[in-house]
């Protein structure tokens, strides 16, 4: 009741009261507000409605900023009421004048605050992805922190540094030897001698290297914390050759084994040999033990071990088989390989003929022996090719470096042949083809090159110019070396001539045989067709589109030294010319040079997978050579005479190429018309 009086009270007083000075009206409200206050706290802790209660003193009543503003403003506007609005009972205030300014500030000093921090967490993950990034950068290209392998530190190394120093270490490897032993005798036998090798591209190959792209910090880190060990060496041995010479060292072609077997006693009559037991080496066990100690070489000799070996086939076996085997050994077979032939006849070479038990029949096998005694040499030799590394990279003005020469290798595939041989030699054949295998040139190049599709051999060109004129020679090596380091873009289409220029004595040609209208006369450049052919051929097994071929006019020797004829190309500037399209998607790259009387081009690129093979070969329509015939000229002294054809036969031979990409096959017939020549003389007059 008493608070309503005096809230009454109050309204009446400032209905009735003149406005003063905000500071007088300021003090009364305060005076009012701390008496009303007291008198509140009197009332409410009064213990009945008659006591009189002393009043405690006014407590101080404290301000705030936000307060004392809030007074202020009340003062001044005398609490601004609308009328109508709830009865006049609703009071609108603002805010106290540079209140919002000040909170403003506030909040702006909390979102510094807040920015500061963000960019201080933010520097110092710049700070930290920079410091990886630096060392991952300087790690590039390096092997991995504590890499030990075959006993060699190489541990965080960079690549060309540790390849250097891993090279003396795998090459005292490969030129020591090691000691053998068997029932008291020790032989001391190089490892180059038994065909072990330690090739230094695979080891360097197999070391773990840190790379930008693919790796990352943690990978350091792994390395540093949990090393790799002491990894082993890679090392290859031709098993044939390893055995071969430890059996010749200790004499166990005598000690083993041996079958009953024919021979020719001195009359030529075939004879048997009787069958004797024997022992052999455990290649089993001798292998596991060979392959832990040359890959750590921690050799220390080896002690061969053996095992009791019993013949296969009896005396009383061959005497049942007799007839049936004098047959098979009297049959000739004739191997093919492209043109090559050669004729085989077991019976000329019994010694080397042995024999074996089958399903209870007698059947002839090759040995070793007769592989590495008379066809290695008779036959593969003729044709084998060794492989050749290269490495391709760029000098500081961007110019092509070759350092090697690349080429695929080409062996026989012994095991293969073997078979094919014995199963014709037992079911009476007449003909087998010689199988090879491809040994695939190692390629290194730089990643700049690698970048542009420079990555491996795509495909070779060869020829042979065996039996070739000096001039003829010195024309060919000219004429390849326009073309070694020749970059040849996507989708363009390469010319033989534009890229051979000018062909004159100014440029280093020399006079030689040409085959012209009027005839085959001495003329700049003989001998460029050889190089032109030898391109084509290597467009030709890169699967590229043909665009301009032309064989010769008759047919020439050289260019069917390799693969036969009908795979020449001919260029004469202005009159004829070599053109193909690289169709690959990426740029190709030619290496061009010769190498004794062979010819080669490589074009190294990208594969896109198709596979080139030429077949169906073929040769018809000969035509007989023409006589002599005599031709006047004043270019030669009265009565002189010079030929300048020779006569040929003529005739026509084609090929098919085979594309085989995405499981589709594309087929192209190469077409070739030579035509028969006369014996062609100049006779002065």
């Amino acid at each position: 009741m008493s608070k309503k009086k005096n809230r009454k009270k109050h309204q009446a007083q400032k209905k009735s009261s003149p406005r003063k000075s905000s500071k007088s009206h300021q003090h009364k409200l305060k005076s009012k507000s701390a008496h009303q206050a007291a008198s509140q706290a009197a009332s409410q802790a009064a213990p009945s409605k008659h006591a009189l209660v002393a009043l405690p003193s006014a407590t101080k009543v404290t301000e705030t900023t936000f307060s004392k503003k809030l007074e202020e403003a009340i003062s001044e506007n005398e609490l601004v009421s609308r009328k109508g609005l709830f009865g006049g009972r609703v009071i609108l205030l603002g805010p106290p004048t540079g209140y919002t300014q000040e909170e403003w500030r506030i909040y702006l000093r909390r979102i510094l605050k807040i920015v500061l921090k963000f960019l201080a967490v933010i520097l110092i993950i710049g700070v930290v992805t920079s410091a990886v990034v630096v060392i991952e950068l300087v790690s590039d290209h390096r092997v991995l922190p504590q890499v030990i392998f075959a006993g060699e530190d190489l541990g965080y190394l960079k690549l060309d540094e540790a390849k250097a120093k891993l090279a003396p270490r795998l090459k005292k490897f490969a030129d020591s030897s090691e000691t053998f032993y068997f029932e008291g005798k020790a032989v001391d036998i190089p490892l180059s001698e038994l065909g072990v090798a330690y090739p230094l591209d695979e080891n360097f190959d197999r070391l773990p290297k840190f790379d930008f792209q693919s790796n990352n910090i943690f990978s350091l880190i792994a390395a540093s914390i949990s090393p790799a060990g002491d990894l082993p060496a890679v090392f290859h041995i031709e098993r044939d050759r390893f055995y071969g010479v430890i059996e010749s060292r200790f004499g166990f072609d005598k000690l083993g084994a041996r079958s009953a077997q024919f021979y020719k006693d001195d009359k030529k009559k075939i004879q048997i040999s009787p069958e004797r037991a024997g022992i052999a080496i455990d290649k089993l066990n001798f292998e596991k033990e060979l392959s832990g100690l040359f890959a750590t070489h921690t050799t220390h000799g080896f002690i061969i071990p053996t095992v009791s070996e019993v013949p296969t086939v009896t005396v009383q076996d061959l005497k049942n088989s007799q007839s049936d085997l004098e047959v098979k050994l009297d049959n000739e077979i004739t191997l093919h390989y492209g043109s090559k032939k050669w004729k085989f006849k077991p019976k000329n070479h019994l010694e080397d003929i042995v024999y074996d038990k089958l399903n209870g029949q007698i059947v002839i096998k090759i040995s070793p022996s007769l592989i590495s005694a008379f066809f290695q040499k008779e036959v593969f030799d003729s044709f084998e090719v060794p492989v050749g590394d290269l490495k391709i990279s760029q000098d500081k003005d961007g110019k092509i470096v070759f350092d090697g020469r690349a080429r695929n290798g080409l062996v026989v595939d012994q095991e293969k042949f073997a078979k094919d041989l014995e199963l014709a030699l037992n079911s009476l054949g007449s003909d087998m083809d010689v199988s090879t295998l491809e040994i695939k040139s190692k390629v290194e190049t730089t990643p700049e090159l690698q970048a542009i599709g420079i990555k491996e051999l795509i495909s070779t060109g060869h020829t042979a110019f065996a039996n070739s004129h000096t001039n003829r020679r010195h024309n060919i090596g000219v004429g390849m070396a326009k073309f070694n380091g020749l970059m040849i873009k996507p989708d363009e289409t390469f010319s033989f001539n534009d890229n051979l220029g000018p062909v004159d004595a100014s440029t280093g040609y020399q006079l030689e045989l040409v085959i012209k209208a009027e005839g085959t006369v001495p003329d700049y450049g003989g001998g460029l067709c050889q190089v032109s052919s030898t391109a084509f051929k290597a467009a030709l097994f890169a699967g590229l589109p043909i665009v301009e071929r032309a064989p010769h006019s008759y047919a020439v020797s050289y260019y069917a030294q390799v693969d036969g004829y009908g795979l020449d190309a001919t260029i004469y500037p202005g009159v004829r010319d070599l053109k193909f399209i690289n169709d690959t998607g990426h740029n190709i790259l030619m290496q061009s040079f010769t190498d004794g009387d062979q010819a080669y081009f490589n074009f190294f690129g990208t594969s896109d997978g198709r596979q080139v093979r030429l077949e169906n070969y073929w040769r018809g329509n000969y035509r007989a050579a023409g006589g002599t015939e005599l031709i006047p000229t004043t270019t030669l002294p009265t009565g002189a005479k010079k030929q300048i054809e020779g006569a040929n036969g003529g005739f026509d031979a084609s090929w098919e190429r085979v594309i085989t990409r995405d499981g589709q096959e594309a087929r192209d017939k190469i077409y070739s018309v030579y035509r028969a020549t006369a014996n062609r003389i100049l006779v002065g007059q």
